[in-house]
């Protein structure tokens, strides 16, 4: 049983949250929910613009959260399944609308509708009926030991070792209700197996893993190197209680390790419609189709696996987790090509986390706005390039062309912390010296904007102060 470690930090009303660093507001989230550990990004255009990792991976054994740490991803995990079963699709091997028991050597129907045959869109969009029953989803020390065929056979099919008619299945008719279903879901990754006779969990690796460069990346412990897993917690009022590292005979559905960074890559090849530098791992169509409503009349949010949601008024398209010891967050939003990922070991909310992160994406954004008349500028530092900066820097910039020219500096939550210019200048180069003292360690961003001509643009610059 590992001790309490608290996080010394004040409660703050969410009014207050804006004055905070990200660094505080994400601890503080920690401390709220009982969140031992988590590791975040934020990601654009192929770039990872921000990351974090925070808190413990293992109390027992001191080890903090680090970009190596390897965290279990839950049911964020489908996303990956879905992908999977989405590349067989592409090899023309079925189309969504077939039955599945065209393609297992085994018949799975609705006890109560046996002649409604059961799709892979209706597994992909959880309206197959088919009903998780907890009694016979056994969590096991390790690896799970049984395998997925067998065990879906066995849960699936009548005179199985976990069939049960009544909590297996739904009472509605496929296709006509939702209801999130792990088993539908693990049943598709069995899909990929069962059609190409490739095991799941190679298929992924060859497919999905390799191809992104998603190293520490395994369905299986056996896979991994457990010192780098994070421990899964729970907190029992007092204390963080290790689960230890488990695993379940369907698996397809959540059981995904994975560092934060090697799932970047696989967001960002979302974020990109399949692709991640030379590498595609689906065709765009595909992507689209993924990523659009399948189910209007039942869901409107509903995609392939893939679920839309609104964070700060902006659409975003993703999937969550939980399970014991694990919340997860993995989402990107289509307008402005962005994605966030929260992972931790421990059972707390981190809608607020994620949510924030969104919001302090279009801050890291470096963008210009253009017009006929751009002029030719630079935001160039002096001194202490590449970071940090110290406590009084010399920053040069250059403006093409006269106008009215300010240079601030904001915090990483995009809230203004210091005006170090703010006139009308002539073309050229100029300077001006930035007082830091009063500004604790932690991420900042210049900002120079230049108005002329009735047109404002502007560049900003991330830099890292440490005292």
């Amino acid at each position: 049983m590992a001790r309490l470690h608290v996080f010394l930090v004040s409660a703050l009303s969410y009014c207050s949250l804006y004055s905070q660093t990200l660094d505080d507001f994400i601890i503080e989230q920690m401390n709220q929910n009982h969140i031992p550990g988590l590791a975040a990004c934020i990601v654009r255009q192929g770039e990872v613009l921000w990351s974090g990792n925070y808190g413990m991976a293992n109390f027992d054994a001191n080890i903090p959260v680090s970009s190596t740490t390897i965290f279990m991803l839950a049911s964020v995990a489908k996303t990956v399944t879905a992908t999977a079963l989405m590349q067989v699709y592409e090899n023309n091997r079925f189309q969504l609308d077939d039955s599945i028991n065209a393609f297992l050597p085994f018949a799975v129907r609705n006890p109560r509708y046996p002649e409604t045959p059961i799709t892979f869109r209706m597994l992909l969009t959880h309206t197959s009926a088919i009903q998780d029953n907890f009694d016979v989803m056994p969590y096991v020390d390790g690896d799970p030991t049984i395998p997925l065929g067998e065990y879906l056979e066995d849960y699936l099919t009548p005179g199985g070792k976990y069939y049960d008619p009544n909590r297996n299945f739904y009472a509605f008719r496929p296709g006509t209700n939702w209801a999130y279903s792990n088993i539908g879901i693990a049943l598709a990754g069995y899909l990929v197996e069962a059609i190409t006779g490739i095991p799941f969990d190679t298929f992924c690796n060859d497919s999905i893993f390799a191809p992104l460069g998603m190293s520490n990346t395994a369905w299986f412990l056996r896979d991994l190197d457990t010192t780098l897993i994070a421990r899964p917690y729970y907190f029992d009022g007092v204390n963080y209680v290790d689960y230890g590292l488990y695993g379940y005979a369907d698996y397809p559905d959540g059981q995904l390790r994975t560092t934060v960074t090697s799932l970047a890559k696989f967001l960002q090849a979302n974020i990109q419609y399949g692709a991640l530098c030379d590498e595609r791992i689906l065709d765009s169509s595909t992507v689209r189709m993924i990523r659009s409503a399948q189910i209007p009349l039942i869901d409107p949010t509903q995609g392939l696996v893939w679920y839309t949601t609104i964070s700060n008024g902006k659409t975003i398209w993703g999937h969550n987790g939980g399970d014991l010891g694990v919340t997860t967050e993995m989402f990107l939003s289509e307008s402005d090509s962005t994605g966030v990922i929260v992972l931790t070991n421990g059972e707390g909310g981190i809608v607020q986390i994620r949510d924030m992160l969104f919001q302090v994406a279009d801050t890291l954004a470096i963008t210009t706005v253009a017009s006929k008349s751009t002029p030719p500028f630079s935001f160039v530092l002096e001194q202490n390039y590449p970071n940090p900066f110290n406590l009084n820097t010399v920053i040069r910039f250059s403006v093409g062309t006269y106008g009215h020219t300010s240079l601030r500096v904001f915090n990483i939550l995009g809230q203004g912390v210091a005006t170090i210019a703010n006139e009308q200048l002539s073309a050229g180069t100029h300077h001006r010296t930035f007082d830091a003292t009063g500004l604790s360690s932690g991420v900042y961003f210049y900002e120079l904007r230049v108005r002329a001509e009735s047109a404002s643009f502007f560049d900003r610059k991330k830099m890292i102060l440490t005292k």
